[in-house]
């Protein structure tokens, strides 16, 4: 254990086991850091102990019952009663990452000298190797950026394009992998050609072949969306693209926004030369805090978009692209201590609970005569994103409806095929799936 994670976990556990509405009514108070904090040492107001003990007995294979996920739950101060399944747009962070923040945070307004804020150089590269263990990325190709936009803007920027080069797309990109590649066409001159995904795709063998034909000696690069968030869900089939690409000599570009955090990913097996993500979504971290991951032997060839302190030629690896100037530490921090919360769950068992609650509200969805359901049913081209088609009913009624009426927090989806957009995640519970299916039948026959 390095000396800032000794520092993190100093607390004595007596300090921090308190209610969770004794917490947030001290912290209310503005007293919460007076009785929590010490000096550096930083505290959790929830215990981890029976989370973890529990997560430690599980066997490998075994996902865990519902007395374990209600642990997990117990870990977010989530509204008393309310459902929220928006984890495609932002999720809450639990205790351990919520009070990282807030305690260092308020270590820096103490004494923002250099002297005490020099531990957070450590802190931030104890963060990048954490990372890159946990997503399987080799050493130095983790840049810690804002978000997933920024980190899809530094590729589309910063790879040299020009009139004769094309650049493929998905029609389900998200606008900062889709609109941001057209804005900069129209600029150098390349050329956009976009790839058309039914909604609900067939097979994964369909997507493959449509991309495959869209492919030119004139390609460059093959930018696309891993879990499409709007219109669909639909999970690309990101390793078999990446081989095609790589193949071909073509930069393939995977924006993770909805995997990263969600699913079991391992960028080294899936064979991207960059890959983006936020840690306020499916990770379940601090906000206004991303990762952007190029592949070793791709990094010299793009280009940083910002250019500040610390900047050099002879920077290391992917940090080239992070001197954004002043940031958050205690939120670059704090990512690290997602990481430690996604490892002691076991991320496998995080993306098998995601999926089982998905599941779950799609195949209750399909049973309630006149809903259409975009999102697909097979596990290989589906994940955590739900969007479905409430009958003839206004989908963004139904969607303040459901909030209103049900306190069932998820979205409303635009495009192609307007509907409702439900993401659900580890701290809901297949008691809220119920509530779901009877909202939406509610909806189907009072109207929204």
């Amino acid at each position: 254990m390095s000396p800032v994670e000794q520092m993190i976990e100093s607390i004595p556990e007596s300090a921090w086991q308190v209610s969770r509405r004794s917490f947030m009514k001290r912290l209310v108070g503005g007293v919460a850091a007076a009785s929590l904090l010490s000096g550096s040492r930083l505290a959790s107001a929830a215990t981890l102990a029976p989370l973890a003990e529990t997560a430690k007995a599980l066997d490998g294979k075994e996902m865990g019952d519902e007395r374990f996920w209600g642990l997990v739950k117990d870990q977010f101060i989530l509204k008393e009663g309310l459902a929220l399944m928006n984890a495609a747009n932002l999720c809450p962070s639990p205790y351990p990452v919520m009070e990282t923040v807030f305690n260092l945070t308020r270590d820096i307004d103490r004494d923002a000298s250099f002297p005490n804020r020099a531990k957070f150089s450590e802190m931030q590269e104890t963060t990048r190797k954490k990372l890159e263990e946990l997503l399987g990325a080799a050493p130095d190709t983790i840049a810690l950026v804002r978000n997933t936009s920024e980190a899809n803007n530094v590729v589309s920027s910063g790879i040299v394009l020009k009139p004769g080069d094309e650049v493929v797309l998905s029609d389900l990109n998200h606008p900062s992998n889709g609109v941001a590649w057209e804005v900069k066409a129209r600029r150098y001159g390349f050329t956009i050609k976009k790839v058309h995904i039914d909604v609900p795709p067939k097979s994964p063998d369909d997507i493959i072949k449509a991309f495959r034909s869209a492919l030119t000696p004139a390609t460059r690069v093959l930018a696309f969306t891993h879990v499409a968030s709007t219109s669909s869900g639909v999970l690309m089939p990101a390793k078999e693209l990446c081989m095609i690409a790589r193949e071909r000599g073509i930069w393939a570009h995977v924006d993770g926004a909805q995997s990263f955090g969600a699913l079991n990913v391992n960028l080294t097996d899936m064979g991207c030369d960059s890959y983006s993500g936020s840690a306020h979504k499916w990770f379940m971290g601090p906000k206004e805090v991303g990762i952007l991951y190029v592949r070793k032997e791709r990094v010299d060839a793009l280009w940083p978009s910002i250019i500040s302190v610390p900047w050099r030629d002879q920077i290391v690896g992917a940090r080239k692209f992070e001197a954004l100037g002043q940031r958050d530490d205690s939120a670059i921090a704090a990512v690290g201590r997602t990481v430690d919360f996604h490892n002691m769950i076991g991320k496998a068992r995080v993306e098998a609970r995601m999926r089982a609650i998905a599941t779950a509200i799609k195949e209750g969805i399909t049973k309630i005569p006149g809903v259409q359901l975009y999102a697909s049913m097979a596990p290989e081209l589906s994940a955590g994103v739900i969007i479905f088609k409430p009958g003839t009913a206004d989908p963004r009624k139904a969607f303040t409806k459901l909030y209103e009426k049900f306190q069932i927090a998820g979205a409303s989806s635009g495009g192609e095929t307007p509907g409702v957009r439900l993401s659900p995640h580890i701290y809901n519970t297949m008691a809220e799936v119920d509530r779901v299916l009877a909202a939406v039948s509610d909806i189907m026959k009072n109207g929204a």
